[in-house]
């Protein structure tokens, strides 16, 4: 018996040897499954802090990569005639905000032909200004050098001598592309001299919106769609007379409607300090009217014959029949109705010049007649008889000067003559 039992026991300790053996193996196998899950939790959870950390202080540094265009400046290139500015209002703010954000700004030179240049500037504020320097990240010393890079830019527009005589932004403005959905900043003193916005032809008495219909017709208007535009304006300088309050008006008239008719949404006029002009080119001058309390002139062309002629602008409002100041304008004629008889017959003719590029316009016909009728209530209030006066209005047409763009011709004349 003794015999039969060893071998069931020792079977029985095999198969409870082999249970236990495998039971170890599946304990085993789970233990490492669940490290490596574990270890692979913490690791996503580390890259993830560690991401969110690095995003904070990218943005807590404004370490932006470059971030494209802030804005676009157009100035004219300076002669004698034109004075520079000192950087400042919104322009100052563009250029800050252009470099917070390491953002480029385009600098757009018009030269007195026409021609244009542009280049970049980085306005990134960076260590030793050097292109290729870390981005500063202490505000401080980041406003600092952007107030450096301003400060170049002022000498840039302000520095820049026109290689030919006169000013010509308009035809510069209708030369390149900008992008328009970026601020656009003007830097000039938008007296141009050369056609077809030639300041010295249309005398301040041109329509505005005439002037911009004649150019929309002949496709010759800029494209600037939706541009928001400050027009930075520089000061006379030189030979070149400061305006006086209707002529800057007048400035402001012409260039807002030209703009707008470009596509502009928007029009703001600043007039920042003047600087003198480091300009030595001589420029043509901009003849501006003479005040409104200069004594018209009489001339006598013969015996028995006067004549006494009121320059549009200097008398009346920009392409109306509204006088700028009636009581000015009667003490401005009266030497010229002094001594006339009872029998002078006097004429009041109206004019305008040539500049709307049609004959006999019937526009300047009015225009011209309706002033010429002002001048003679004037002449009635002074003391000649309705009788004695003949009123007629030629336009643009039998000007009193052999030149139609005359910008004298831009008058109203009154021919006085007595029997003999």
């Amino acid at each position: 018996m003794s015999r039969g039992r060893r071998p069931r026991r020792r079977v029985i300790r095999r198969r409870r040897l082999g249970v236990g053996r495998r039971g170890s193996l599946r304990r085993r196998r789970r233990s490492g499954t669940q490290r490596i899950w574990v270890a692979g939790v913490v690791v996503a959870v580390v890259l993830a802090l560690a991401a969110a950390s690095a995003a904070v202080w990218l943005v807590k540094h404004r370490l932006q990569p470059e971030s494209g265009l802030g804005g676009t400046v157009f100035y004219t290139a300076q002669t004698a005639n034109e004075g520079g500015v000192e950087i400042g209002g919104s322009l100052e703010v563009m250029l800050k905000v252009a470099g917070l954000a390491h953002q480029s700004v385009k600098l757009v030179r018009i030269d007195g032909d026409g021609a244009v240049t542009s280049s970049l500037v980085d306005m990134t504020p960076r260590l030793d200004d050097k292109a290729d320097g870390e981005p500063l990240k202490v505000r401080q010393r980041a406003d600092d050098a952007i107030e450096r890079t301003i400060g170049r830019i002022q000498a840039t527009l302000n520095g820049s001598s026109s290689k030919y005589a006169g000013q010509t932004l308009f035809n510069g403005l209708s030369r390149i592309q900008v992008d328009t959905s970026k601020p656009v900043f003007i830097y000039s003193s938008g007296l141009d001299t050369s056609n077809p916005v030639d300041f010295r032809k249309l005398a301040f008495d041109v329509s505005p919106k005439m002037l911009a219909d004649d150019l929309r017709s002949a496709g010759e208007l800029p494209s600037m769609p939706r541009a928001a535009v400050t027009f930075v304006i520089t000061p006379s300088s030189g030979q070149q007379q400061a305006l006086r309050r209707p002529q800057m008006v007048y400035r402001e008239a012409v260039w807002d409607t030209l703009l707008r008719a470009a596509g502009a949404a928007s029009v703001h006029f600043e007039y920042p300090d003047g600087l003198p002009s480091q300009s030595t080119k001589v420029a043509p001058v901009v003849p501006v009217p003479p005040p409104i309390g200069t004594p018209v002139p009489v001339r006598s062309s013969a015996p028995g014959e006067k004549t006494c002629t009121l320059s549009a602008g200097t008398y009346f409002e920009a392409d109306k029949a509204v006088l700028l100041n009636r009581q000015a304008t009667l003490a401005a004629l009266k030497p010229c109705v002094a001594k006339i008889r009872p029998t002078t017959r006097v004429t009041v003719e109206g004019h305008t010049s040539s500049v709307a590029k049609k004959s006999n316009n019937p526009v300047a016909v009015a225009l011209s007649t309706q002033r010429a009728q002002v001048v003679a209530g004037v002449l009635e209030q002074l003391g000649v008889s309705r009788n004695q006066l003949t009123v007629k209005g030629y336009g643009n047409a039998n000007q009193p000067f052999p030149d139609p763009s005359d910008p004298r011709n831009r008058s109203v004349v009154v021919r006085f003559k007595s029997a003999s």
